[in-house]
């Protein structure tokens, strides 16, 4: 079975947020902390290439801002695919993008984002 380009975005990043989720557990329900003054956390980049296995690099409070909607993954810069997602905001080392139109929708019919007024187009 051929998986469409939208419903590979919306499985691909579905699996590194969980990955992302599952290493917390593992690590005493925190996060990991980069070497240094332990602010800053080590997170898989959540995008939609499902070979990619780059790091960022952000602290608790923005990797939790990244994720305040169901439809937005923090990755690194020029790791967006700008047909299934948008970017929403930009920071140091990494941008935040949010699903939109097809994929977003596969996303929610997947079980992997929560169907939320505003949140897709």
């Amino acid at each position: 079975m051929d998986i469409d380009r939208n419903e590979r975005a919306a499985r691909n990043q579905a699996l590194f947020r969980e990955v992302n989720e599952r290493v917390v557990e593992l690590l005493q329900g925190g996060f990991h902390p980069v070497e240094g003054d332990g602010s800053r956390l080590e997170i898989l980049c959540e995008c939609a290439n499902a070979s990619c296995h780059e790091r960022i690099h952000l602290t608790a409070e923005e990797y939790q801002a990244a994720r305040a909607s169901t439809f937005t993954y923090p990755i690194k810069p020029g790791h967006e695919w700008p047909d299934v997602e948008r970017i929403v905001s930009e920071h140091d080392g990494y941008v935040v993008v949010e699903k939109v139109g097809e994929t977003a929708e596969i996303s929610v019919q997947l079980g992997f984002a929560e169907p939320q007024p505003g949140e897709s187009e």
